[in-house]
């Protein structure tokens, strides 16, 4: 099955959300996007997808059925534009109680790349002024809006655990370039001396880059694109990025 592709941004962002709510009742409610492809174990992110804006404005249905439960909302930077705002808008005037999550990787990942107004550049190359998210949000009305790296694991989970006790309708903006428009110098290997061959990485994360083999875990070079997120995960220390002098 198609899976999130290895170091895309949004695994982190998802893996982040998902270890801020362990415990929680949550639901999380999807979009449309290469994030769609969180709906995919072992990340398991995605409850419900309908069409562009949907998952801001079914959020707000769930939170009205069961207003007990923490409820996130999914939406990447160019669906946003395209029909997340007004969602967004509604959400804030019915006073709904939602954790709006953007996924900003910066271009329209999931139909080529195209740019959008949060790009700088229009579909003739002209560069022009970004249109910027959170002063969009604040401009609205989102009282608490929180930007982070999601490939900073721990920087990103305490993004959403500052949020998710706070009341009415608040965002997390996760910022990291899709790697097909930048990809990171850095490369990651196992080592085998210190893998206890616990598979977490594998486990919890699904990087198509991490792969088990003649009874052995190791990064397959030609994928990984240097994310970190695995070595974040491994309580073993046992992935390391690599000498690029070596």
């Amino acid at each position: 099955p198609p899976v999130l592709c290895a170091g895309c941004p949004h695994r982190a962002s998802f893996y982040a959300v998902k270890q801020a709510a362990k415990g929680r009742k949550a639901v999380f409610s999807g979009d449309i996007g290469c994030y769609t492809l969180g709906n995919s174990k072992p990340l398991d992110m995605v409850d419900t997808c309908l069409c562009m804006g949907a998952d801001v404005t079914i959020a707000q249905g769930l939170h009205i059925i069961e207003p007990d439960t923490v409820n996130f909302a999914f939406i990447g930077d160019s669906t946003f534009f395209a029909s997340g705002m007004t969602g967004v808008v509604n959400a804030v005037y019915n006073q709904t109680d939602i954790i709006l999550v953007v996924l900003d990787n910066s271009t329209t990942a999931m139909t080529g790349h195209q740019p959008h107004p949060g790009t700088g550049k229009t579909m003739m190359g002209d560069v022009v002024s970004k249109i910027s998210i959170e002063k969009i949000l604040d401009a609205v009305g989102v009282s608490t809006i929180v930007n982070a790296d999601p490939l900073n694991l721990s920087e990103a989970v305490g993004a959403v655990k500052e949020v998710m006790d706070v009341k009415g309708v608040r965002a997390v903006i996760f910022k990291s370039p899709c790697i097909a428009v930048t990809k990171p110098s850095a490369r990651y290997e196992v080592k085998e001396e210190a893998c206890t061959l616990c598979r977490q990485c594998i486990r919890e994360l699904g990087c198509p880059a991490i792969v088990r083999a003649d009874g052995k875990i190791s990064i397959e070079t030609s994928l990984c694109t240097g994310c970190g997120i695995c070595a974040q995960v491994c309580k073993f220390q046992a992935i390391q990025e690599v000498d690029q002098d070596e």
